[in-house]
């Protein structure tokens, strides 16, 4: 498999999964020993195989609406490819307990895809979950310093 093969396959988590709800797209695309390795994932952390990328997409999806993403940058090495993105989309569904606010969210992260067999077989996810929070207004925002 090519590396644009890859870049290709890697962007459809956020084509094809996040933006257009395609959740069957993850049975196509994600390896069935897939591992996800995630800093805010849920305790005992996300399923493995394709169900893991499919309930990310579930607590996502059900908590934001109108997604736009936009793949910023792709590098591609070997058996990897990293993707760095900006989300945003409308907080109008419970999200981790947090009732929806109507708020339109923007973030930034990067995802790291490692390929075997011409699936994705390890992920690596990272986003600023800390601007989320404070988006949504579940954390405060700092405090402007004045002079």
């Amino acid at each position: 498999m090519s590396t644009e093969q890859s870049k290709a396959i890697a962007a459809r988590w956020f084509t094809d999964i996040i933006v257009q709800g395609q959740l069957a797209v993850a049975d196509e695309i994600f390896a069935a020993n897939h591992v996800i390795h995630d800093p805010h994932a849920p305790p005992g952390g996300w399923p493995n195989g394709p169900q893991g990328p499919k309930a990310v997409a579930t607590v996502f999806g059900g908590g934001f609406s109108g997604w736009n993403v936009t793949l910023d940058d792709q590098i591609a090495e070997g058996d990897r490819v990293a993707t760095c993105w900006t989300a945003s989309a409308t907080h109008t569904g419970p999200l981790m307990g947090m009732p929806p606010t109507g708020k339109t969210v923007r973030v930034t992260g990067v995802n790291v895809a490692r390929f075997a067999e011409g699936k994705i077989a390890e992920s690596w996810y990272n986003f600023d979950m800390l601007t989320l929070l404070q988006q949504v207004g579940a954390i405060p925002m700092p405090e402007q310093g004045g002079s």
